[in-house]
């Protein structure tokens, strides 16, 4: 009987040494050489499992798109209202809940860093984002604010703004502060 294959385990290791090294040196320092060694791997099975560097992001960018996307129709889904399910979807995306996970944060900042200049990340990222943007509108236009393009553009942006805020570790920013205020002025709606 043969081996069982671990070719997705060692995947998923890749790509979480990765998700890692980012949040630590940002990703153009990251090597393939140094998410091996992140990994615990030798630097031959990155290449055996993944053809580059820009293929290990695309998976990241996958795996955090989708872990983004499970959280937040997660809690969206317990929601009754638009307003209680826009509420859910701020608190998904910036609460410091039990699911939040500062590497997360500032991968996400250097992924969005990236999409400037890949082509395939940004179409991954913008493809995700305009999802939200649209599934953000139709809730902002049911509450009657008449104003759901503006607003969904506004909450993500925030949002967005946030992350770099949280990870370039600025003085004074306080701890949690993103989700309190786009809380409160959601309540204004």
């Amino acid at each position: 009987m043969g081996r069982k294959s671990n070719t997705e385990a060692r995947r998923r290791q890749i790509v979480d040494a990765l998700l890692r090294e980012i949040a630590e040196t940002g990703y153009e320092r990251a090597s393939t050489v140094s998410i091996a060694a992140r990994a615990g791997l030798a630097p031959g099975l990155i290449h055996y499992h993944f053809k580059s560097k820009e293929e290990i992001l695309l998976a990241l960018v996958d795996e955090l798109i989708a872990f983004a996307q499970l959280s937040g129709a997660a809690a969206m889904e317990a929601a009754s209202t638009p307003a209680t399910k826009l509420a859910a979807y701020v608190s998904a995306r910036v609460g410091l809940g039990p699911q939040a996970d500062a590497n997360q944060v500032k991968a996400w900042v250097a992924i969005l860093a990236e999409a400037m200049g890949l082509k395939s990340v940004r179409s991954r990222v913008a493809l995700w984002l305009a999802g939200d943007h649209d599934m953000l509108v139709q809730l902002f236009d049911v509450t009657g604010s008449g104003r759901g393009k503006e607003q969904a553009s506004m909450l993500l942006a925030a949002i967005l703004g946030s992350f770099t805020l949280h990870a370039m570790n600025l003085p004074g920013v306080p701890r949690g502060y993103a989700e309190r205020q786009l809380l409160s002025w959601l309540e204004t709606m």
